[in-house]
């Protein structure tokens, strides 16, 4: 059950190995009690066209379909207005129901959308974040001068995305 409210990071880097460098300075930072990272993925579309994704750790249904909701509106953003509601869309519903299959919620179908909102030869971190330490986290990652996007969720609106979820598959 999430109980505090959540706040979703996106930096977009025109550089492949930027997103890289910016997961390492966020896993020592939590190491050292900083400040608290729930789960990062770092996406990368490399010059070729192929695509990559490396992530912190597996995520259960829940956290899978909400981190899904969000990330997807976020990632949208990458390719406009419309790409916020589709891709907040292929989140939710992708998120939750292939947890289990693939780590960070995602499907197939959902990396393939997602890469083609990366140029060839760019890169994205994406962070979840307890609210209270998105502040912290965003000045000690300035120096890396990518595009931030941030979608902050409050705890009731986040255990509704979750609980909804849980009982859509429930039913399946």
């Amino acid at each position: 059950m999430i109980e505090r409210p959540i706040s979703v990071l996106v930096y977009a880097f025109n550089e492949e190995d930027k997103a890289d460098q910016l997961l390492k300075a966020l896993k020592d930072l939590d190491r050292r009690g900083i400040f608290d990272i729930l789960n990062a993925a770092v996406l990368v579309t490399q010059e070729d066209g192929q695509f990559r994704l490396r992530e912190t750790e597996d995520v259960d249904a829940r956290r899978g379909a909400l981190f899904g909701a969000v990330v997807g509106g976020l990632v949208g953003l990458l390719g406009g207005p419309a790409g916020v509601i589709v891709g907040a869309a292929a989140g939710a519903a992708t998120g939750g129901v292939a947890a289990h299959r693939i780590d960070m919620g995602f499907s197939e179908e959902y990396l393939r959308e997602i890469q083609t909102s990366l140029e060839p030869g760019s890169s994205a971190l994406i962070a979840l974040v307890e609210h209270e330490w998105v502040d912290r986290v965003i000045e000690e990652l300035e120096q890396y001068e990518g595009r931030l996007f941030r979608q902050a969720i409050q705890a009731d609106i986040a255990a509704q995305l979750a609980a909804s979820q849980s009982s859509q598959e429930a039913q399946e």
